[in-house]
């Protein structure tokens, strides 16, 4: 039995006899065949409403659908908003509340991919079974960063590098290791991802925002990935700080040879002999 199939049957029950919902659909783990939900999986539904602010604005719906003991509001994907919602025996349910109009609009202009991996239809009363476009099964083609795009981001991590050295410095070590965390970790990721198309082609799936990245990055990143994070100590930021620019430069030149591009030289090594010297 889903665990969640007491709330799915009781916001059915809900949505069709409420003229403010024209449908909702079930997207994410629970829907999909790759990496199908476990024991630790949300609920997300989308739900395709007239106006979404009664929704927004108020907890009362919820009380027809389970026992809850925590909501909030939180902003998602095409700045749209979603109602988090954690419900009795800890099940924690998304509703992302979008207006017809921009639904349709998301659709229509790729901004809801998360569909292409499966969705499950829970409520209609628009014909949308037949209104959406049918997904291939593949993965979209990724697209390879440009060389420019590419010196970008190279120029970029070193640049905050340095920004990272001097709040370390200066005794700000949240500003520094939530800098190295995830300013600076996304700008790894996004060249761990391009290394992982370079090497395996446009079609190899690496997910999105670092999902199963250990599944799909090679090995031996991942196991330098382990020294890249520190506890909430100096010299623990700095060891990290340091491991972190190493993985980076190991990456980003292996980018450079497979697809032909300049490496900035310049910026890498600047800054690591900044930084090593004033650490």
């Amino acid at each position: 039995m889903n665990r969640f199939e007491n709330i799915i049957n009781n916001f059915v029950l809900w949505g069709n006899d409420n003229n403010e919902l024209y449908a909702a659909l079930i997207i994410g783990s629970q829907a999909r065949n790759d990496h199908p939900a476990d024991e630790f999986s949300d609920l997300d539904v989308i739900m395709i409403v007239d106006n979404p602010e009664p929704f927004l604005q108020s907890n009362q719906w919820l009380e027809q659908i389970g026992d809850f003991y925590i909501s909030f509001i939180e902003n998602t994907i095409g700045g749209a908003k979603e109602r988090r919602i954690l419900f009795d025996d800890a099940l924690d349910v998304d509703f992302v509340i979008l207006s017809r109009g921009n639904f349709e609009n998301a659709v229509k202009n790729g901004g809801i991919d998360i569909l292409k991996r499966g969705y499950r239809i829970l409520v209609d009363k628009i014909d949308l079974e037949h209104t959406l476009p049918t997904f291939s099964t593949e993965n979209p083609p990724y697209s390879l960063l440009s060389e420019h795009e590419f010196i970008n981001v190279v120029n970029d991590f070193w640049y905050h590098t340095i920004w990272t050295a001097k709040k370390i410095m200066r005794g700000e070590l949240w500003a520094a290791k939530s800098c190295m965390d995830s300013y600076m970790k996304w700008r790894l990721l996004t060249l761990i991802e391009c290394y992982a198309h370079a090497l395996n082609g446009l079609k190899y799936d690496t997910w999105h925002d670092g999902r199963f990245i250990e599944e799909w990055a090679e090995d031996w990143i991942i196991q330098k990935l382990s020294n890249c994070y520190a506890h909430y100590e100096k010299n623990d930021i700095k060891k990290a700080l340091l491991s972190t620019m190493e993985l980076f430069r190991l990456v980003a030149v292996e980018v450079a040879d497979k697809l032909n591009y300049k490496y900035p030289t310049k910026a890498d090594e600047y800054s690591t002999e900044w930084v090593i010297k004033s650490l």
